[in-house]
This record gives C-alpha cells, structure tokens and sequence, in this order.
C-alpha cells in the first residue's frame, strides 16, 4: 500500500482505496491510469551547427551537450576535444613565455645610451648670448645643464644665505652673470678668491634684467 494525494482534495489517501475517505473521489481509478501514461523519452542528437561550434569553439558550446537528451557517448566526445584544446592552448602559451635562456639562444646585451657631452661655454659667451636674445638664451640654457668657465669677480651668498660667485664677462660691471652652488659647496666657495679661473657644471635658470642666472652648480673638476 502506498499513500497518494488525492487528485480533488489534495489529501493523503490509500493507493488501493477505491475512493478518497476525505472527499469521496475515485482513487483506484485514477491511480491506474496514472500509471498507464507512458513515459516520454527526448533524445537528442548533435545537430550540424551545435557540433560544428563545439569543434571550433569547445569552451564556449561543449556545455550544451550538458542538456538533457544528449547521449553519453557525445558528452565524453565533446570534453574530451574540449580537454584537448585547452591543453594545447596552454602549451603554446608556455613555449611563449619562456625565457630565450631555456631555448639556449643568448640574450641581446643591454647597452646603454652614451651621456650627452655638456655643453661648453664662457662666461662672457654668457652674457653675450642673453643680451643679444633672451628668448634664444633661454631655449638654449634654461632648465639645461652645461659647463660655464670664467674668471672669479666676487663671492657672496644671497638672502636665504646660499653661496653664489660672479663670473667676469658681463655687459657692464653691475650685469656679471651669476652662480649659485649648491649648499654643500659653501667650503669650495669659501676657498675662491677674486681673479681665480674656474669650471663649473650649472643648471641655468633664465635671467634678470638681461642678468644670466644659473643653480646647483658644482666644480667641473
């Protein structure tokens, strides 16, 4: 014996009542011809677009063999070519990726570029250049580093007490292009003395008043 629901009253009866106890509605009946229906059984086949697409796109359209109906043999097919591809994705990406040491050819050697040689002035060329044209001065010195001679006018430091020197060569005595060391350089300048020769390595920094100015200079030797 076997409690059922009742197809009237949706309360548990006995599959071998002849009726429903609750309700009255005929159980035996209806249980057999329950029975009797037939089971229906989809089979599916692989048809020409969904196996083409598994060929060529297994990870994408392997999954629909997952759906009901599909026979065993297809499913074991399809994530066998879809293992397959996989794997042989991953062996290509390893042989991209492996170092040219492995494959025993020999790296190229780094060589790194050659420092551009400063750029080479007077002190006087200086002055003569940001007189002409401040515009053209600028281009060529401003934010630039290049190495300035001439001879030693004065030493002083300026108001935040960073040392500087002048350097004869300007257009009038009051106009002597100006350098300032840099604040570990305050011994060097402390040893300079008016009328001594001198190199130094500067960044420029454009001009007063037709003045040339340079920063963060250091002895060129």
């Amino acid at each position: 014996m076997v409690l059922i629901t009742c197809y009237e009253c949706d309360r548990m009866a006995s599959d071998q009542a002849a009726a429903c106890p609750h309700c009255g509605a005929p159980i035996a009946q209806h249980a057999a011809a329950v029975k009797a229906q037939p089971v229906i059984v989809v089979n599916r086949s692989v048809g020409f677009w969904l196996g083409l697409g598994v060929l060529l796109f297994p990870v994408v359209f392997v999954w629909f063999l997952l759906r009901k109906g599909h026979s065993t043999t297809s499913r074991v097919v399809g994530f066998a070519w879809l293992a397959f591809a996989l794997s042989v994705m991953a062996g290509h990406e390893r042989s991209d990726t492996r170092p040219a040491a492995a494959t025993g050819q020999r790296q190229p050697a780094r060589v790194s570029a050659p420092a551009a040689p400063l750029y080479e002035i007077s002190a006087q060329q200086l002055a003569q250049a940001y007189d002409r044209n401040t515009v053209a001065a600028d281009q060529q010195f401003k934010g630039k580093r290049f190495k300035v001679t001439g001879v030693v006018d004065s030493i002083n430091t300026d108001m935040f007490g960073s040392p500087y020197v002048t350097l004869r060569g300007g257009v009038n005595q009051f106009m002597e292009p100006q350098f300032e060391l840099d604040e570990e350089r305050a011994n060097y300048a402390a040893g300079l003395q008016s009328g001594m020769r001198i190199s130094l390595v500067c960044t420029g920094r454009g001009d007063v008043a037709k003045t040339p100015l340079s920063k963060d200079c250091v002895p060129a030797n």
